[in-house]
């Protein structure tokens, strides 16, 4: 069992076998050959952490997938989420390795933690939709540093952007070594730079 030093009575600690949701879903049989086993560990709500819902959010769930082969199991998880009326955190287990993972489904985005990496997440918010928030936080802090005061939706706009920064500057980088050519090397440096110093000011702004 998996403990996230939450108290007793928000333990579930039940398989969920996966002939629960390909029946709800047939189309999604394909999603879940990846998985060996889900279990569903914990359910975090008014009535087991005994903090109050707050707008949309009215429970969070805590789901383990183990897996068969050491891939991102995107799949599944979108999969789950549709069926699933709440937020999850997902342990993700192959071996000995284990990330964690979460859907946001408004935005239609994972995060992934990196393989190994451990997060230490806390449950002692004032509610569930800043319980929820601090979760997914800690996926964003690999991008940028994040704040107590920084808003959720502009922390993860602005992890978006670092991402599409990222990629663009490493893939300039890369042609700027091709490159033979002096006045071409220079010509993108010019537009490398302005994106460094994007990313580095964002970083700093949290």
């Amino acid at each position: 069992m998996n403990s996230f030093n939450l108290p007793q009575n928000c333990q579930v600690n039940k398989v969920v076998p996966k002939k629960a949701f390909i029946t709800q879903s047939p189309q999604s049989k394909k999603s879940f050959n990846n998985i060996e086993k889900i279990r569903w560990l914990y359910k975090l709500s008014p009535s087991t952490l005994h903090i109050p819902k707050e707008g949309k959010i009215e429970e969070v769930q805590i789901f383990s997938l183990t897996l068969k082969t050491k891939e991102q199991p995107k799949d599944t998880i979108k999969a789950i989420k549709k069926l699933v009326p709440y937020p999850i955190l997902f342990k993700i287990d192959y071996k000995e390795s284990f990330c964690y993972a979460t859907y946001l489904i408004d935005e239609e985005r994972y995060f992934f933690s990196p393989w190994g990496k451990e997060l230490e997440f806390t449950f002692g918010a004032t509610n569930l939709e800043k319980l929820y928030e601090s979760i997914v936080m800690k996926f964003l802090n690999d991008n940028l540093l994040i704040t107590p005061q920084t808003n959720l939706k502009d922390a993860i706009e602005r992890s978006y952007r670092a991402e599409v920064l990222t990629k663009e500057i490493e893939a300039l980088k890369k042609k700027i070594d091709r490159e033979k050519q002096f006045k071409k090397r220079l010509e993108l440096s010019r537009v490398l730079k302005p994106k460094e110093e994007e990313l580095r000011k964002m970083k700093q702004l949290f």
